[in-house]
């Protein structure tokens, strides 16, 4: 979790408070919860060495510090 992530999932409470718009609150909920295993993912086997790797979903925001970047380029 970075630290924009935990930042916004401290003060979730705070920003339904302010009345906040809702597209503005999809996609910090979707920030907040980029990258969580829970959210689910995909799993990727090699043949040859017989080794798994669970890749968590993203969330694709421009909101988002790690998925915004591939928007920004």
């Amino acid at each position: 979790m970075n630290i924009l992530q935990k930042i916004f999932s401290e003060n979730l409470t705070e920003l339904d408070k302010l009345n906040t718009r809702p597209a503005v609150m999809k996609n910090i909920y979707k920030m907040v919860n980029c990258g969580n295993p829970s959210f689910g993912g995909a799993m990727y086997h090699c043949r040859d060495c017989n080794f798994l790797k669970f890749v968590p979903f993203r969330c694709h925001s421009r909101f988002c510090p790690s998925c915004g970047t591939k928007y920004a380029m």
